[in-house]
This record gives structure tokens, C-alpha cells and sequence, in this order.
């Protein structure tokens, strides 16, 4: 059994419908870059890092080497690609002195020129010589010990899922094309952990797993935006009962606007558990529903991710919500009790987690498939 990518929808079969986009007259060049989001700044459990998002548009496009004051900070390679369409997730170490240049150097290698030599684009970001500190939020999820499955980092499934759209669109400030939002850069799944299991029994059934139907708590007070309660659960752990896509992804969710204007959205709760209503004023802790198995989600668990809606976006219909981008956030305490591997739930039979530390974590993020308590 598995807890997939609770929303991933990087899928290349709606990818490729994207295809079909026009450039500008009188900007017709053979790679564009554009910036989705600004960079921020955030810490989780392996150490401080420099996080942002490039689309570029460019065919056979090879790696980039980032450079800062010359000394070369990164060289990146990893890019989802569908055609010409490609995305890179950049996570930088973040020096403890910070950037004492506004500038990062981008040189991108792509194509062949008349040589046969790969073609050259440089491309310049700005960056901030600091950043603020990320919004503290508190855990969605009752005490205990927790995995934290593709918490953020560099190579998770919710660091590199895109939401696409239609057609890409030119962005005429850029000079560059934007392929999607990606909702939950930031986001985790909670699966809980009982005796170092995530279930009793095989797992073989909802009621096995220790988080079904354990309540969901508001991380942080505010206004209900949006609710959607009625999707059914997948009756059988490890399986999809019903196909997903932009009705039903996230499964029932609720979206609470705080009063800076993020969203905290909480996905995949139980069938007709929500107890809250659009409008209602909820505070910190406040139950909301039930943690289930619905919509895009493979086993009982938890999605959450903050949003950030800096225009006071309406939110009217199920998709709206997964067509915004993601702000990172931390809490101020928990406790770090080792790593279980990547897909650790796919592992038949799976092995009792066994802690191998206790490290006190504060102010930060746990990182990819850490076991955390609090």
C-alpha cells in the first residue's frame, strides 16, 4: 500500500495537451524562462535552503549551472520534461550569512547550434539579500508520532507536482511562459505511526490504519472559504475506487482563509465528516472533520498546504483552489525521531520504524519522510 502524491497531477497526458500555445510577434526566440513565484527562504530537518520554481520552454533542453558572484551554487539537470515544456525545482543551500549579491546567474544548455555544440541562454534572478522567516502554523493532526510523507525537499512528489494549464501562458513582463501553479510545494501527508506501524492487522481495510477517521485540526484560525464533504472514500487501501481529476483530486476539503490572506487547505477527509460550513469563523484547533481516504489518495492520511492569494481570489468551484501557488510555513516545535525511506509504504511486508534519535526541531520543517512527534 501506498500513499501516493495526494494531489499530483503532473501528468504528462495533460501536459501534453498544452502543445498548442502561441508566441508574441515580436518576441520569437527558441527558449523562454519564467518565474512562477518568487524565491523564499525556508528550514526543514536536512538544513536552510533557497526554494523557487523555473518553466522553461525550450526544446532539448540539457541542465543549467546557477552561479552566484561566479562561484557556481548549483548545477541542475533534473527537469520534468514533456516536449519542449519543462520544469525545474530548485532548492539551493542558503548560506548562514545569507546573499551578499542580488543576483543569481543562470546558464542554460540546450539544443545544437551549426557546431553541434550545445546552445547557451543566460538568464538573471534577482534574489533578496535576506528573506522573512516563513508564518508559524500548528499541526493539522491530533499528538503522536506522525510520518511525514513527502514532506518538502528537494525531490518530493509534491516539490515537483504541477496543476497545468490549458495552454501555457505568456507572461509579456517575463518574456517567458507559465506552464501551471503548483499548489503544495510545501505540502505533507500525515500517516499515523502505532507500535512503528502505520496500520494494525494487513491494512488491508480503512479501520486498520491508525489515522482513519482520527480528527483534523485547524492549523491556524480564520474564515472557511470553500467546502466539498460528499466524495466517497476508497474503500480499499491501495487502490483508487473511482478516476480523479479536477472535480474530485483533492478529495473533500476544507479552505481557511487567515486573516494575513493564506489559505490553509486540508484534503481527503472522510465522507460527510466535515463539520464546518462556508463562512464560519473557526479558531486555532478547532476540529473540522474527519481524516479519511478520499479523492486522489491511496491510503487513509492527511494533505495539507497553505496558499497564498495576494488578489483575494474567489474561491466558487472545486478546481479553483489547485490553480494557486503555494507559501511555505513552520511550526515551532516537534521532535525528530529518524527517516523512513522513500515509498517506506509500498514495502511488503513493511518493517517496524524504529527510531534513531531524538532531536529537538524548532521554528523549521521536517523534511521528506521524516518520523516526527509532538
Amino acid at each position: 500500500m501506498q500513499i501516493k502524491n495526494s494531489l499530483i497531477f503532473i501528468l504528462f497526458s495533460l501536459l501534453a495537451l498544452m502543445m498548442s500555445c502561441h508566441k508574441e510577434d515580436n518576441d520569437v526566440r527558441d527558449i523562454y524562462v519564467a518565474l512562477p513565484a518568487k524565491p523564499v527562504k525556508i528550514t526543514n530537518t536536512a538544513g536552510t535552503w533557497l526554494v523557487y520554481e523555473l518553466h522553461v520552454k525550450a526544446a532539448s533542453l540539457e541542465d543549467v549551472a546557477i552561479y552566484h558572484n561566479d562561484q557556481l551554487v548549483l548545477a541542475y539537470s533534473d527537469f520534468i520534461t514533456v516536449e519542449d515544456l519543462n520544469i525545474a525545482s530548485v532548492w539551493i543551500e542558503y548560506p548562514d550569512t545569507g546573499w551578499p549579491y542580488k543576483q543569481l546567474i543562470h546558464e542554460f544548455r540546450y539544443g545544437k547550434n551549426a557546431s553541434g555544440e550545445a546552445n547557451k541562454y543566460i538568464y538573471n534572478l534577482n534574489v533578496e539579500t535576506d528573506y522573512p522567516e516563513p508564518k508559524h502554523i500548528d499541526f493539522p493532526v491530533p499528538k503522536g508520532i506522525w510520518l511525514a510523507e513527502g514532506a518538502p525537499g528537494s525531490n518530493s512528489y509534491h516539490t515537483r507536482a504541477l496543476f497545468p494549464f490549458q495552454t501555457p501562458v505568456y507572461d509579456p513582463l517575463q518574456r517567458g511562459y507559465l506552464i501551471g501553479n503548483n499548489p503544495q510545494r510545501f505540502a505533507i501527508d500525515y500517516a499515523r505511526l502505532e507500535n512503528g506501524l502505520p496500520y494494525k492487522n494487513d491494512g488491508k481495510t480503512l479501520e486498520d490504519w491508525h489515522c482513519y477517521n482520527m480528527p483534523i485540526l485547524a492549523a491556524e484560525g480564520g474564515r472557511v472559504l470553500f467546502i466539498q464533504s460528499d466524495i466517497p472514500d476508497n474503500k480499499t487501501p491501495g487502490k483508487l475506487d473511482y478516476p480523479t481529476d479536477l472535480t474530485n483530486a483533492t478529495g473533500n476539503v476544507v479552505y481557511i482563509e487567515h486573516a494575513d490572506g493564506s489559505i490553509g487547505t486540508y484534503c481527503h477527509l472522510k465522507e460527510n465528516s466535515i463539520i464546518v460550513r462556508e463562512g464560519d469563523v473557526v479558531n486555532k484547533g478547532q476540529e473540522l472533520g474527519k481524516l479519511g481516504n478520499s479523492g486522489n489518495s491511496f491510503a487513509p492520511h492527511l494533505h495539507l498546504h497553505v496558499l497564498d492569494n495576494p488578489n483575494g481570489k474567489k474561491l466558487t468551484e472545486y478546481s479553483d483552489g489547485l490553480f494557486m501557488e503555494s507559501l511555505p510555513y513552520s511550526f515551532a516545535a516537534f521532535v525528530k525521531l529518524g527517516a523512513l525511506p522513500v515509498d517506506y509504504l509500498t514495502q511488503e511486508p513493511i518493517v517496524p520504524f524504529v527510531p534513531t534519535m531524538e532531536r529537538d526541531c524548532r521554528d523549521m520543517l521536517p523534511a521528506e519522510s521524516d518520523v516526527i512527534a509532538f
